[in-house]
């Protein structure tokens, strides 16, 4: 770029003449150009407000201008530069007469409509404010704050103000200058971190080499670098401000943990190219799949185990995962190791876990994050093995054309019994039950449950009993024992006793539903047994039924019920 502190009016500038500037004359032109070679740059042509030179300074204001907010810029008679070795340091001069000393004050005008239009003008250090109209090709700087040796109060005002004339072919370049174009700078203003699989906004300021940002030119963003480089192209604003998106954001998650930003602006007719760098730091989100045991059995050991993988579902190896088993007082914790297959796994050595009504157990496996990688969770419920079991000594329903003469609920009863813990009940036993129609002595029920592995056993014993109901033959049993045990995959049923039916003994195989006629039309089952469909392995053993005809209702002697569930694959 060529700086004249006088402006050429020149018949290729028709926005000059539209708004009605005077022309400069062709021999102030010809001086102008003579002194092109001794003009300074912009940089250098500036006063400094707190020059030490008070006898050399004129604080009259010869002329006054508005800026974009309506405040005061004053330009002073100022002073000139003075050079070593009158001035020691030397002194950058002010005003008008430091920009008569090289050249011409610019048209009022002009200056009035650098400074007060938006986004001429820029801040630069030191209070200053750099404004350029590339219509009316003229820079104006001036000071912002008060010099107290002023003595008016209003600010220090403008330092300089020149035209520059560009040169953009060599005819129009007198003398051995050769076309050169305005030089630009970029700054990088976007986003400092992106996430892998998410929309990354990247944006940078260009401008030119007095500051003045430069708009409508396109630039050029690089995420990244080789195979996995990433582009976009924003253009610039009136603010010099470019933005694109690179959606979704696809790079490789290094060591380093940071990817390369790369802008660049590739010039044109009028400016230089320029770029400039920056590193974002980059994170991957994370998922975490559950891959361990389904199913947990108290007392014994529990492999937790999970998959931890990135967004492209790749593994990612060396991190640690968290688990939780149960909540509250009862959690059990472990973590494991992500290998390079993304697995992480640890063992609960003992689980211990409260049987709830849905007889699961909720699982968390947690990654916390690091620098890389984002954190990530999941969560299952794992079903808890449990056993059921019951036991009575008797019970009987019997009526006779509608009227009941036998209603013995179940005696002594255990009741239901469900857990996943080891326990035995503790139900007394019965020292004897008499009527004339059925009478028992001795009845006993117990459920046993044991862990590792899990086991249910219930037992009902009943020393002697003897039925005597209308219609069918007196039945006397002894030594009556009936026994179910279940565990996982097996159910096993029993019954023990002595029997005889109208004062015979009968020989009982113990084959489970062994099943004897009776006079009168009535049947006597031992051994019954009947497999739970409510669980994975069960049975009900009921050591004597006695079920009368037409309808008459039944007795029950020694029944036992076991089960185990959740026991898994």
């Amino acid at each position: 770029m060529r700086v004249l502190h006088g402006r050429p009016r020149t018949p290729t500038r028709a926005t000059a003449y539209s708004r009605g500037r005077r022309q400069l004359s062709s021999a102030l032109l010809v001086v102008l150009l003579g002194l092109l070679a001794a003009l300074v740059a912009p940089a250098t042509a500036s006063a400094d407000p707190g020059d030490p030179n008070p006898n050399m300074i004129d604080w009259t204001v010869v002329d006054s201008f508005r800026g974009t907010a309506g405040n005061d810029i004053p330009l002073r008679e100022g002073q000139s530069d003075c050079k070593a070795p009158q001035c020691n340091p030397p002194v950058d001069g002010f005003g008008r007469r430091h920009i008569l000393e090289h050249g011409v004050v610019p048209d009022h005008d002009d200056i009035q409509e650098t400074v007060g239009t938006e986004g001429f003008c820029v801040p630069a250090p030191d209070n200053r404010v750099i404004c350029t109209n590339t219509d009316a090709s003229l820079v104006v700087v001036y000071v912002t704050h008060n010099d107290p040796r002023s003595g008016d109060g209003r600010p220090f005002g403008i330092i300089t103000a020149y035209y520059f004339l560009p040169c953009f072919q060599a005819a129009a370049c007198p003398g051995p200058e050769q076309p050169h174009k305005v030089d630009t700078a970029l700054t990088y203003t976007g986003t400092d971190s992106a996430v892998n699989g998410s929309p990354a906004r990247l944006s940078a300021k260009l401008t030119n080499d007095f500051g003045t940002p430069v708009g409508e030119r396109a630039v050029r963003f690089a995420l990244g670098t080789g195979a996995t480089q990433q582009t976009c192209t924003g253009t610039t604003t009136a603010s010099g401000t470019a933005t694109c998106t690179i959606d979704p954001v696809d790079q490789p998650q290094g060591a380093s943990n940071a990817v390369p930003v790369a802008v660049s602006f590739g010039g044109d007719d009028d400016y230089n190219p320029s770029g400039t760098s920056a590193e974002l730091g980059l994170t991957s989100p994370t998922d975490l799949d559950y891959t361990g045991v389904t199913h947990l059995a108290n007392g014994t050991s529990a492999r937790l185990a999970a998959e931890l993988t990135d967004f492209r579902g790749d593994a990612v190896a060396g991190r640690t995962v968290r688990f939780a088993l149960g909540t509250g007082d009862d959690e059990q914790t472990c973590t494991g190791t992500t290998s390079d297959t993304g697995t992480a796994a640890c063992t609960v050595a003992s689980v211990d876990q409260p049987l709830t009504d849905a007889a699961t157990v909720p699982l968390r496996a947690s990654f916390a994050g690091d620098a890389g990688y984002l954190a990530s969770d999941t969560s299952a419920q794992l079903k808890l093995q449990y056993a059921t079991g019951r036991a009575y000594g008797m019970s009987a329903h019997v009526g006779l054309l509608g009227v009941p003469l036998l209603e013995i609920d179940p005696q002594p009863d255990t009741g239901t019994v469900r857990t996943a813990d080891a326990t035995a009940t503790d139900t007394p036993c019965s020292a004897a039950y008499t009527s004339p129609l059925l009478s028992a002595q001795k009845l006993c029920p117990e459920v046993t449950t044991t862990l590792a592995p899990g086991r249910v056993t219930a037992v009902s014993t009943v020393a002697q009993a003897r039925i005597g109901l209308p219609g069918v033959p007196v039945i006397e049993v002894s030594g009556l024992t009936a026994t179910a045990a279940s565990q996982c995959g097996k159910a096993t049923g029993s019954t023990a006793l002595t029997l005889k039916i109208a004062g015979v003994p009968v020989n009982v195989s113990g084959d489970p539903n062994t099943e004897i006629p009776l006079v009168g039309g009535g049947r006597l089952i031992v051994n019954e047994q009947v497999p739970s469909s409510a669980a994975d392995s069960g049975v009900k053993v009921n050591g004597v039924h006695l079920v009368l005809p037409a309808g008459g209702g039944e007795v029950v002697l020694a029944s036992a019920d076991s089960a185990m569930h959740n026991c898994g694959d």
